[in-house]
């Protein structure tokens, strides 16, 4: 059985973490109530360096209705997350 320390050198892990957000319940409440401020294209989701652009608004009502995205009340009903 080969050492984890060698399967995995150091210089080949992720570099240190943090969390960026909150992640608490208001947190994710606020971008379900104004999904168009927040929403991003689905091509850009994992990239960490994308900026939202100065038209975000404009932007995303376009994806809310090109990814069919229902509207804030049913976004904010409990069981949209708590299921």
């Amino acid at each position: 059985m080969v050492p984890l320390e060698q399967k995995f050198p150091l210089d080949s892990r992720l570099p240190v973490i943090w969390q960026a957000e909150p992640l608490t319940m208001e947190w994710c409440v606020t971008c379900h109530r104004h999904p168009e401020k927040f929403i991003r294209p689905r091509e850009y989701v994992f990239n960490m360096q994308w900026q939202p652009p100065g038209d975000q608004e404009t932007l995303g009502r376009r994806l809310m209705k090109q990814y069919q995205i229902r509207d804030v009340r049913s976004l904010t009903t409990c069981s949209m997350c708590h299921f």
